[in-house]
C-alpha cells in the first residue's frame, strides 16, 4: 500500500501497511521487530487484547499501541466481532526531536479516541484506495498527523503507557511472514508459506530460522499452542473443539501436543487458568473497594 519512507521531527517513518478487517475470534500472541509500531483502533464490535500481563477490554473507540517486541494477542467477541483499523509502521532515528521522543520510546499505550484519530485513519484509507493525484503527499501528511496525535495522547493524563529503552538496530521486516503464522496457523504448510513469500521452500526455511530462531514446524506449533491457550482461558469451547480450531485432527493429537508444549493437559490448564482469573478478580475488587 505504502511506497516511501519519510522524515518527521527527526524520526524516519517507514509505513508498512494499513488494513481494515473484521477480526477472527482469536489472533494468536505475536510480536514484531525492534523498530515496529502497530496501532489498533476498534471501529465497532467488542473483545479484548492481552498485552504482556495486561488485559484490555475493547469496544468502539478503543485504541491501543504496541511498540517493538511487545507480545500481544487479541480476542473478538463471537456475537459482536471487532472491525479494526490497523496501522503498522517502522520508526527509527538517531536524534529525534525532544517532543517526539515519547513516540519512539512508547512500548505500549491504551486509551480512547476523541474522534481525531478515526478521522485521520479514514482519510488515510481513502487516499490509499483511490490513489488520486497527490495521494502520496496526502498520505505522508496524514501519517505525520497520526504520529503527532499519538505523541500528544502519550503526554496526556488519560490512558496507560509504558516506556522502553530506545534500540536503534536495523531489522529486515517481513509482515507477510508474521501474518501467515498468526492468521493461518491452523492450515499453514511450508509450501503454502513459500508461495506467499515468493521464495523456494529452502529459502523460506532459512528466513524463518533467521527471523525467529525456530524451524517452520516449531514456529507453527508455537502459534497453534498460543491460540489454544487463549481459547482455553477465554472461551467455553470444548477441548475437542479447540483442538480442531487450532489445526489438530483428533483430541489425542491435540492433547499430546499441548502436554508437550505446556507440561500439562488442556483440561488442567483451563482449570488452573480459571482459578487464577478468580483470584485476580478478587484482588481487583478489593483494590476498587480500598480506593
Amino acid at each position: 500500500m505504502f511506497e516511501n519512507s519519510f522524515e518527521v521531527g527527526g524520526l524516519m517513518i517507514s509505513p508498512v501497511h494499513m488494513r481494515v478487517e473484521r477480526l477472527p475470534e482469536v489472533i494468536a500472541a505475536h510480536r514484531h521487530s525492534n523498530i515496529s509500531y502497530e496501532l489498533h483502533y476498534t471501529h465497532s464490535g467488542m473483545g479484548s487484547a492481552e498485552v504482556g500481563d495486561t488485559t484490555i477490554p475493547l469496544a468502539q473507540g478503543s485504541v491501543y499501541i504496541t511498540g517493538p517486541n511487545v507480545v500481544h494477542a487479541q480476542y473478538s467477541d463471537r456475537a459482536q466481532p471487532i472491525l479494526e483499523y490497523c496501522l503498522y509502521l517502522n520508526a527509527q532515528a538517531a536524534k529525534p526531536a525532544p517532543e517526539l521522543e515519547a513516540f519512539l520510546r512508547t512500548a505500549f499505550w491504551c486509551g480512547r479516541d476523541d474522534g481525531a484519530l478515526l478521522t485521520l485513519l479514514e482519510a488515510l484509507l481513502q487516499e490509499c484506495r483511490t490513489r488520486r493525484m497527490g495521494w502520496r503527499e496526502n498520505c505522508r501528511a496524514l501519517l505525520t498527523q497520526i504520529v503527532v496525535r499519538l505523541t500528544r495522547l502519550y503526554g496526556g493524563a488519560a490512558g496507560e503507557r509504558t516506556e522502553r529503552p530506545v534500540e536503534l538496530q536495523p531489522f529486515s521486516m517481513m509482515p507477510a511472514l508474521e501474518d501467515a503464522f498468526f492468521y493461518h496457523y491452523r492450515e499453514l504448510t511450508i509450501g503454502a508459506l513459500a508461495d506467499m513469500l515468493h521464495l523456494s521452500v529452502r529459502q523460506t526455511q532459512r528466513v524463518i530460522m533467521d527471523r525467529f530462531g525456530k524451524t517452520f514446524s516449531q514456529k507453527r506449533t508455537e502459534a497453534r499452542m498460543s491460540a489454544a491457550q487463549q481459547l482455553l482461558r477465554g472461551t467455553r469451547y470444548s477441548v475437542t473443539e479447540i483442538g480442531e480450531r487450532v489445526g489438530y485432527s483428533s483430541l489425542e493429537q491435540f492433547t499430546a501436543a499441548f502436554h508437550k508444549w505446556a507440561g500439562t493437559t488442556p483440561g488442567a490448564y483451563r482449570r488452573e487458568s480459571g482459578a487464577k482469573n478468580v483470584e485476580t478478580e478478587k484482588k481487583r475488587a478489593k483494590k476498587r473497594e480500598d480506593a
